[in-house]
């Protein structure tokens, strides 16, 4: 039987997307600078989905990141959500925000205090950023504050307060759809994770977002798979995710099938034409890529690797091998009994 879609809480349902975020988040920054998921922030117990402290030394680790770094440049709170965020929920954020520079400030000025006792420089103080990742447009916020987009960044970034309360806003839908913003369209999830998803393995092997957020997408591809009930968002996940892997595993086998067959032909001597080249690397087809495999190691010609006339030839012997066989079948008498 298959599992059931019903629905349930809209809190729930976040909480696994939402978990989701931190670790794509936390995986992504914390090689550039100590990164912690479900930050406490007091005074009254609260918690950032990710607060991020960047070392200056690794700028080359954020320059990875696309927009993510340039984001995570400064000491800042990341708040995310897959939907466009409310004016409660806004307003939530930036109490945190605020509570949490406040502690900053206590903390700064006790170890001011104790460097003077001890005669040494005061370290410079850092203030805090909140970003607002959301995965909808909150037209009432961005309307009511008046928020205009931010030059310098690509659209979908705002900024609010500018100094003074030093909060920007990324609207993951209006992002650009190209490999700067992938880790953060990612991070903010909801209807846009299919095509993140896409993106994703669009890209190289090698590739640092792939390294960063496809064992955890597989992973929770897994945990979902086994749940008895699932949201309509996460069936969706998981058919995004076995659809475009399964496509992806298929492209990997035809091209390590096509290197192979050049591979083959290189080692018995055969010339490949760049043409012939070109050819072989854009077959997709596994089951024709193996035949030519088969061929190359024994071939003494490219001609009898790839020739389509050889195809044909091997196409009308087997039509011609089953009608033999559907014939025989067809003459072979029973004896009547007596």
């Amino acid at each position: 039987m298959g599992h059931a879609i019903v629905p349930l809480s809209e809190e729930l349902m976040r909480n696994r997307f939402d978990h989701l975020a931190k670790q794509i988040g936390r995986g992504a920054l914390g090689p550039s600078g100590p990164t912690v998921a479900h930050d406490e922030i007091l005074p009254e117990t609260q918690h950032a989905d990710l607060r991020h402290e960047p070392n200056p030394a690794r700028k080359a680790e954020r320059a990875r990141l696309g927009l993510l770094g340039r984001i995570a440049s400064v000491l800042c709170l990341i708040e995310i959500y897959g939907h466009a965020p409310n004016a409660e929920e806004f307003r939530a954020c930036l109490a945190k925000h605020i509570a949490f520079w406040q502690q900053r400030t206590r903390k700064a000025r006790t170890d001011k205090n104790k460097r003077r006792q001890q005669r040494q420089r005061p370290k410079a103080v850092v203030e805090p950023f909140l970003w607002i990742i959301a995965a909808g447009t909150p037209t009432s916020i961005l309307t009511r504050l008046k928020l205009e987009a931010a030059p310098g960044w690509p659209s979908g970034v705002y900024f609010f307060g500018d100094e003074v309360l030093r909060v920007g806003i990324v609207v993951a839908s209006e992002l650009p759809r190209d490999r700067s913003t992938l880790l953060v369209r990612l991070m903010a999830a909801g209807p846009l994770l299919t095509h993140a998803i896409e993106d994703l393995n669009a890209l190289p092997p090698n590739a640092y977002e792939r390294a960063v957020a496809e064992q955890i997408l597989l992973d929770l591809q897994h945990s979902l798979g086994q749940q008895a009930r699932r949201t309509p968002e996460e069936q969706e996940f998981i058919v995004a995710m076995h659809k475009t892997w399964e496509e992806g595993r298929a492209e990997a086998r035809a091209e390590a099938l096509s290197e192979a067959v050049l591979t083959a032909l290189r080692v018995r001597g055969i010339a490949v034409p760049e043409a012939a080249r070109k050819r072989i690397l854009a077959q997709k087809d596994p089951q024709l890529l193996e035949r030519w495999l088969e061929r190359a190691i024994v071939a003494t010609s490219l001609r009898a690797v790839i020739d389509d006339r050889a195809e044909d030839r091997v196409s009308k012997t087997g039509r011609s091998a089953a009608h033999k066989e559907r014939s025989g079948r067809r003459s072979v008498r029973v004896p009547a009994q007596r």
